[in-house]
């Protein structure tokens, strides 16, 4: 259930200019999801939500995407400070937006 709340809440904030990222399910699907459309390499053997975004944060910040759902996956990402908890449905939110390159809102 939580997996599914996180990513429409992701997409869902991808629609507003003033939409902050709430909490860390958000941000590992984030990740994953800009990791993967922009093709950076996928993170292995990930123990801690913090060593996971500081490790991808400067290769995204360095790429550019076309895409304004990704952009704004960007911008949410830069304002957000995770906490180091990672458990086993953020592993499967970051590899589940990995896979997904996109944001999309599910119904």
């Amino acid at each position: 259930m939580v997996p599914i709340l996180a990513k429409q809440a992701l997409a869902r904030k991808c629609e507003f200019s003033n939409a902050k990222m709430t909490g860390n399910y958000e941000c590992a699907y984030a990740l994953g999801v800009v990791s993967g459309a922009l093709a950076i390499p996928k993170a292995e053997n990930v123990t801690n939500l913090v060593e996971l975004k500081n490790k991808i944060e400067p290769q995204y910040k360095a790429l550019s995407s076309d895409n304004e759902k990704i952009k704004k996956l960007v911008l949410l990402l830069r304002d957000y400070e995770p906490s180091d908890i990672f458990d086993e449905q953020m592993m499967e939110l970051y590899n589940d937006g990995y896979a997904d390159k996109s944001i999309n809102l599910m119904v």
